[in-house]
This record gives C-alpha cells, structure tokens and sequence, in this order.
C-alpha cells in the first residue's frame, strides 16, 4: 500500500478511534489486568513484614483484606453505573438539543473517556484482586500492597466522578458546544497553506487549462464505484502517481464528504485504454468510503455541525437567538482565517507540469454558502440575529484577499438582509437592517467591490408570489451558484 493511501486510511481510522467509547476504556480495562497481575508478582516477592511499615499499606488479615476489596468493587460498580447512565443521558440530550450529528462531538471528549475507563480498570483490577485471597490464608500471604492500590483506584474513580459531572455540566452550555466544533474547524483551516498577497490571482490562473474542455471527456472512460457511503479521504498523490504512470488524465466528479452510490461512474479518464478491470479497483483503492462523514479532509463538515446548531437554536421548539449569534461569531473567525488561506488547487500537475487530476475542491464562495444559507434561512424572522450576520459578513470582508472571496461575501450581505428587510414587519427593525447593510456594502466598497444595496424587501401580500427583482439584483444572482438547500 502507497505511503499517502496508507496515511489516509490510518487518518480515518484515527477519526473513528477517537471518537469511541469503548477503545479508551477497553484499554485502560486491559491495563487494569496488567497492574493486578504486576501487583500480585511484587507481593509474593516481598516479605509482609517489610510491606506494611509504609503508612499507606493496608495492614489487615485476609478477611479484612476481601471485606475492604468487596466493599470497594460495590461502592465501584454503583458509580459506574451511574456514570454510564449519565453518558447516555446527556448523549440524548445533546442529541435533541444540537442534532444528532453532534453527539461525536462528545464522544470525542478524552475526559469522558478517561473517566469511564478508570472504573474499567477498577472494576477489572478489584475483582481479579479479590478472587486471588483466600479467606484462610496467613498474614504473610495475603498481597498488601496489591489492596493499597486498589484502595487507591478507588479514590481515583471519586475523583474521576466529580470531573465526569463538571465535564456533563459543560457538555449542557451551548457556548462550549460551540466552542468544541469551532476547535475542530479551526484544525481544518490550520492545516491549509497561507495565501500570500499575489497569490489569489495566480491561484485562479493556475485552476484555467485546456485539461477542462468539454470536448477532451466526450470519450473518456469511466471508472464505476465499488463502495456506498461518505467519501472520508481521498489519495491524491497516489491518483497522480498512477495518472503520470499511465500517461493520463483523471477527472473526479466528487470530493472529501460527497455521498457516492456502488455503480456511480463519478471518476473518468483519458484516454479510455487506460481503464482495464485490474486498474479501475486500484483506482477505487485511493478513495476511502465509510457510512459517516468526517474532517480529515472535509473542511465544510465542521461548518455544517456548527450551522446546525444556529439552525436548531432558531427552530419555534427552541427559540434562542443568542446561540445563534454565538454560533456566527465563530464562523466569523473562522471565515477571516480562512481568508488568508490557501485552498486546494481544483487541479493537480506532474513534475513536468501536465495537468494529470481535475477534482472538485472546497472554495470559500462554497464554504460561505455553507456557513450562511440556512441560518440567513431560519433567522429570516428574527432581525436581531439578520443584523448580526450582516454586520460578521462585513466583518470579514476587511480580511477578504480576493474577488471571489469578496463576490461571495457581497452576495450573502445582500441576500441576508434582503431576506430580512422582507420579513420586518417594524421600521425600526427595517431601518437597523438597512444601516447594517450599509455598514457592510462601505466594508466590501473599501477592499474593491461595491455592494448593491437589495431593494426587494417590501412584504408581499399573503399567498401572493415574490415580486421580480431589478436587474442589478438578477445581474448578482447570476453570480451565485446553486443554493443546496430550498430556498423560504
């Protein structure tokens, strides 16, 4: 297995690995069997005589010895289980408050896993302890220090219980829900390339070729996909690798997060003769399918996690405006790193600089559709949150590096309050809207592109359809590209 396929598959295992459960636990548990069985070698080496002139021995018989490990493994258990319950409780709870999507959010957090396997590995070393005593044994034989530490492990899982319930209480705020999936957002943008100030430009030359004529895939062949699910990573240097090696061209018609279906022919390549039976499952082996999505290399997954909890924060159920904002705060910073980032190149080239891989990549105009459509969707009726979202898009137009960045920020300011000013129904509300938008269209005015202030937004009578906008208003819907989710 190539070195970049391995690497993806290892990350996407990662992924899964740390957002268990049951793997932490499961192997704090095994060390708990190790330590019992290190504890009980020490004691049969050492005289009991010199094990209990430490203060913290236990210093009993072998009746004493099982009543206190028996007590211990009870009090243990009822912990345990109550730790347990708890997880599940609040797993379900997040689950109906911020989406069921959330919930490997928590089950990310290394303190709730390292909380529940110190009672695993309690639970494992008191009972393989205990059934090692006998009741008749002397006082030399029973394993002093191997107690000691059980009582220990005990005090340990006290402990553990009240941070598993600091860690619960947390897990109930919705600036720390908010905070934990922008962490992971923020690890995404981290790993991107910084965008230099000639770069933008070059950037968008660079992804114009003649490799994307229409006419070059007319009789390219096709590559059908093996595996239904959630594309987690894609081998970009194996697929390169194997293009130059055959002397061709690929196309990939999906990216990191797209749902692919067995069958899908969503890869082709030029020329067809490249694409033998051996060779299409190698080419299916550089992608890594699995039933869920995750960020390996799918930036735009996280900003979906955090919109639907504006989304669901704005719901009539819940009605909570201020963790909507909270929620365009972060996407706020967010956005303005991503700005001064650079993102993948929508084609790939050889040592000899051939285009050799044309793909579908993440841009900020897609990732700003992700971040806004929805919650402009959802806060429609709420002009304290419209007023927030159109003053953050103003906010990181100051940092917009290019033309795409600020054309996609010019759409969503004019969209969001448009949207907005048509669902007032206060003028005070509709005259805060329309300062805020001027405060956004003077931003984007100052860093290169006026912004054309929206005029459709008088009410229309119930039941009646949305009246035409004028034509500069169509001229920037030309602009945008097709929303993903039904527009209101």
């Amino acid at each position: 297995m190539q070195g970049g396929m391995l690497k993806n598959r290892l990350l996407a295992a990662w992924d899964q690995v740390r957002t268990s459960l049951w793997l932490l636990p499961l192997l704090m548990a095994a060390a708990g069997v190790g330590l019992a069985w290190a504890m009980l070698e020490v004691d049969a080496g050492h005289g009991a005589e010199d094990e209990v002139r430490a203060w913290w021995m236990n210093a009993g018989g072998a009746q004493d010895a099982q009543t206190l490990l028996s007590t211990l493994l009870t009090g243990v258990i009822a912990m345990a289980a109550m730790v347990f319950s708890a997880t599940v409780v609040a797993l379900t709870l997040a689950a109906n408050q911020y989406g069921p999507r959330l919930v490997r959010v928590f089950r990310a957090d290394l303190t709730t896993q390292v909380a529940l396997g110190t009672f695993a590995t309690t639970i494992v070393y008191l009972v393989l302890v205990l059934r090692m005593i006998r009741g008749d044994a002397a006082f030399h034989d029973v394993p002093h220090a191997s107690v000691s530490i059980g009582t220990a492990l005990a005090l340990a899982c006290v402990l553990a219980l009240l941070v598993f319930i600091q860690e619960v209480a947390r897990m109930a705020v919705a600036d720390d829900v908010v905070e934990r999936v922008g962490r992971e957002l923020d690890a995404g943008i981290d790993r991107l390339p910084v965008l230099t100030a000639d770069e933008g430009q070059e950037h968008h030359r660079a992804n114009k070729d003649g490799a994307d004529r229409q006419a070059l895939w007319e009789g390219a062949g096709h590559v059908a996909q093996r595996q239904e699910g959630y594309v987690q990573a894609i081998d970009h240097e194996g697929l390169l690798a194997w293009a130059e090696r055959h002397d061709a061209v690929l196309r990939l018609n999906f990216r990191a997060g797209d749902f692919v279906v067995a069958g899908d022919r969503r890869i082709h390549v030029h020329p067809p003769e490249a694409v033998e039976a051996a060779e299409a499952d190698a080419i299916c082996k550089f992608v890594v399918v699995g039933r869920e999505r995750t960020p390996t290399q799918d930036i735009e997954f996280a900003v979906r996690h955090l919109v639907e909890v504006a989304v669901r924060a704005l719901s009539p159920g819940i009605n909570d405006p201020f963790t909507a904002a909270a929620v365009i705060d972060r996407l706020r910073g967010c956005l303005t790193r991503l700005a001064g980032r650079r993102l993948p190149s929508r084609m790939l080239r050889d040592g000899a600089g051939r285009v050799r891989i044309l793909r579908e990549t993440t841009t900020f105009a897609g990732l700003s559709d992700a971040a806004f459509h929805q919650i402009r969707q959802a806060a429609a009726s709420h002009p304290a949150v419209v007023i927030h979202l159109v003053e953050a898009i103003a906010r990181i137009a100051e940092h917009a590096r290019t033309a795409e960045q600020r054309g996609a920020l010019t759409r969503h300011a004019r969209m969001v309050a448009g949207a907005g000013l048509r669902a007032a129904e206060e003028p005070g509300d509709r005259h805060d809207i329309e300062r805020s938008l001027a405060r956004a269209e003077q931003a984007l005015a100052d860093h290169g592109e006026a912004l054309q202030p929206s005029t459709g937004h008088q009410r229309n009578p119930p039941g009646s359809r949305s009246r035409p906008e004028p034509a500069a208003d169509h001229a920037a819907e030309r602009l945008q590209p097709s929303c993903w989710v039904a527009k209101r």
